[in-house]
C-alpha cells in the first residue's frame, strides 16, 4: 500500500475480456459510422400526377428531390433500400454483441465508471462536436488505469475515486459555448438544469454535477513557484492552469461503465495530470480535504506511469518535481526488487 493506494493488475481473464470488448466496441462504432450516410430514408412522392424520388434526412421530412421516376432513380432507390437494410441488420447484430459483452464485463468486475459519466461519454461519442471534450479531474483516473491494465484500490485511508461518483468535469477546445453544450447534455438526461450558484455547471435530479471549463481558463492571481515535499525541483507555475492540461498530448481510452457497457474517454497526458494535481494540492486557499485527495491522486498517477506506462515515462526534470521516495519505490518495482505486499512508505504531508 503506497500512501493509501495500490494497484491490482488485471488477471489474464480480465485482460481477455477487456480486449474482446474493445474489438466488439470498435465493430459497433464502425457499423454506426457506416449507417450515418443512410440516416433518414427515401420515398416516392406524387406531385401533379408525376412521381418523384425524395431523400429525407430527419423525422421532420427535411430533404431534397432526386428527380422524377425513371430507370436511374429506380436503381438509386433499390440500391439505397438494399444498403440501408444490410447496414441496419449489421448494426443490430453489433448492438446485440455489445449487450452480451457487457455481461462478461460485469462478471469480470471491469465495470468501473459511474453510470451518469458513462452515459454522457456515449452521447458525446455520437455527436461530432463531442469529440473535442477532454475529461479532467478524478474521472480521468479510469482511463489511466485502463491504459495500464490495472485497477486502483484506494479504500484506505480514503477512496480516491469517490469524487468521480458525484461529478464530471470537462474541458472543451474551440468555440462551443455553455448554451450550445447544455442541449447536448440534455439529450443524455433531460433533468440536467443549470446550477444558479456556479457558472457553466449543470445538476440532474440525482444531484450529479457536470462542469464545463474553457481551455483558456487560468487560476486568478499571480502563481508562485512551489516545491512539493520530498522533491528536488519546484513545480512550474503554469502547472496550475487548465491550459497546462489541454496543451499536453492527449489520448483516448475505452472505459467500462457500471452497466458493463464501454465508452470512449479522452484525457490529458498522465504526467501533466499528476503535476497539475500536485500543484493544486499545495494551494493553501483550497479545502484541506481536497488538497489531501489531490495530493494522493497525483502520487497515484505518477506511480502508475513509472510502474506500468513506459511510453509515458517521465523525463529527468519531471522526476525531480515528484517526491523522491515515490520515484525510488517505483524504480524498485520496475527492477523487480520490491517484494509483494511491501509497504512503500511514501511520505505525505497530510498524514
Amino acid at each position: 500500500m503506497a500512501d493509501g493506494f495500490s494497484w491490482k493488475e488485471l488477471t489474464p481473464g480480465q485482460q481477455q475480456t477487456y480486449q474482446t470488448t474493445m474489438a466488439v466496441y470498435q465493430a459497433y462504432l464502425q457499423a454506426r459510422r457506416d449507417s450515418r450516410p443512410l440516416k433518414g430514408g427515401m420515398h416516392w412522392k406524387t406531385i401533379r400526377g408525376r412521381e418523384y424520388l425524395y431523400r429525407y434526412r430527419d423525422r421532420l421530412g427535411h430533404g431534397e428531390s432526386l428527380g422524377p421516376r425513371a430507370a436511374d432513380t429506380e436503381q438509386l432507390f433499390a440500391s439505397y433500400t438494399r444498403e440501408r437494410r444490410e447496414v441496419t441488420a449489421r448494426l443490430h447484430r453489433e448492438r446485440q454483441r455489445l449487450t452480451e459483452q457487457a455481461r462478461f464485463c460485469r462478471a469480470a468486475r471491469l465495470n468501473r465508471v459511474p453510470p451518469a459519466t458513462a452515459r454522457i461519454l456515449r452521447r458525446l461519442e455520437e455527436d461530432p462536436a463531442g469529440r473535442n471534450f477532454l475529461v479532467i479531474g478524478t474521472s480521468a483516473l479510469y482511463a489511466y488505469e485502463a491504459a495500464a491494465g490495472v485497477l486502483l484500490d484506494s479504500a484506505v485511508p480514503e477512496d480516491l475515486l469517490a469524487p468521480s461518483r458525484g461529478r464530471l468535469t470537462l474541458a472543451v477546445a474551440g468555440m462551443m459555448s455553455w448554451e450550445e453544450f447544455l442541449p447536448l447534455l440534455n439529450r443524455t438526461d433531460r433533468s440536467f438544469v443549470p446550477d444558479p450558484e456556479v457558472e457553466c455547471r449543470a445538476v440532474n435530479r440525482e444531484g450529479f454535477q457536470v462542469q464545463l471549463l474553457k481551455a483558456g481558463s487560468r487560476r486568478p492571481g499571480k502563481q508562485k513557484t512551489l516545491t512539493v515535499p520530498g522533491a528536488r525541483e519546484p513545480l512550474p507555475p503554469e502547472a496550475g492552469n487548465l491550459q497546462y492540461l489541454t496543451a499536453s498530448p492527449k489520448f483516448t481510452q475505452m472505459v467500462i461503465g457500471q452497466d458493463g457497457g464501454p465508452a470512449t474517454m479522452m484525457v490529458a497526458d498522465p504526467r501533466a495530470f499528476a503535476l497539475n494535481k500536485l500543484w493544486l494540492s499545495q494551494q493553501e486557499d483550497r479545502e484541506e480535504a481536497k488538497r489531501r485527495c489531490e495530493y494522493r491522486q497525483a502520487l497515484a498517477v505518477a506511480d502508475l506511469v513509472l510502474r506500468y506506462l513506459p511510453p509515458y515515462d517521465y523525463f529527468s526534470t519531471e522526476l525531480d518535481m515528484l517526491p523522491q521516495d515515490l520515484v525510488q519505490s517505483a524504480a524498485r518495482f520496475a527492477e523487480g526488487q520490491e517484494p509483494e505486499g511491501e509497504e512503500d512508505g511514501i511520505h505525505s504531508p497530510y498524514e
